[in-house]
């Protein structure tokens, strides 16, 4: 791995840290503010990277491009449907729903699960008071 990916790496690294799942179109102008020589291509590519080896999430948003999570631990993802703002859903007592969805899902249909995409989708508090 180069200096030169290194760097960019932690650029992305950053703006994944100072903005609120942003898409790879938000973490370029966040990073293009102060290096106004990267380009979209080389933040595209390495997002998918990162996700690709799990030190990110990626998050479907539909038609909507795709957002990005610095927290690569599982946890679950709501989507607003209004404003389109994304909010994290942590629990303990997640693991414990997410293993008797995954049983549910082997007993009825002789799949194990490997891994879970899940998008709730719905109307945030601020929207539904507008």
């Amino acid at each position: 791995m180069s200096k030169r990916y290194s760097a960019q790496k932690m650029m992305i690294e950053n703006a994944l840290k100072q903005l609120d799942h942003p898409t790879a179109s938000e973490v370029y102008e966040y990073i293009r503010e102060s290096y106004p020589n990267i380009s979209l291509g080389t933040v595209y590519r390495n997002l998918g990277l990162m996700a690709e080896a799990g030190e990110i999430l990626r998050i479907p948003s539909g038609d909507s491009p795709d957002r990005f999570d610095i927290n690569a631990h599982e946890h679950l993802h709501v989507t607003c449907t209004k404003c389109g703002k994304v909010f994290d859903a942590e629990s303990e007592k997640l693991e414990d729903v997410l293993k008797k969805i995954d049983r549910f899902l082997q007993e009825s249909t002789g799949v194990y699960i490997e891994e879970r995409t899940m998008l709730f989708q719905g109307v945030c508090s601020n929207c539904r008071k507008q």
